[in-house]
C-alpha cells in the first residue's frame, strides 16, 4: 500500500509540474506572438512611405481580371 501512495504522490505532483510548465510555456508563446505582431498593419503610412494597395476606385477604370492575372506574371509577384 505505501508503494501505490508513492507512486500516486510521484504522478501528482509530475502532473502538477507538467501543467505549470504547459501553462508558463503558452504564456511565453502568447507574449511573443504580441512582440512581434504590429499594432494596427492598416494604418496610413507616415513620412515618405507610400499605400501601394489600388482596389479600382478612383479615376482610372477596372482592369479586367484576365488583365491583372497577366500583369501579375508579368512582374512576377
Amino acid at each position: 500500500m505505501i508503494t501505490s501512495r508513492q507512486k500516486w504522490g510521484n504522478r501528482i505532483r509530475f502532473l502538477l509540474v507538467f501543467l505549470i510548465l504547459t501553462i508558463w510555456i503558452h504564456s511565453m508563446l502568447g507574449w511573443f506572438h504580441q512582440w512581434l505582431k504590429p499594432a494596427d498593419p492598416y494604418r496610413k503610412p507616415e513620412g515618405r512611405a507610400a499605400k501601394v494597395f489600388r482596389s479600382g476606385y478612383g479615376d482610372e477604370a477596372e482592369i479586367s481580371p484576365g488583365d491583372r492575372l497577366r500583369l501579375f506574371y508579368w512582374y512576377g509577384e
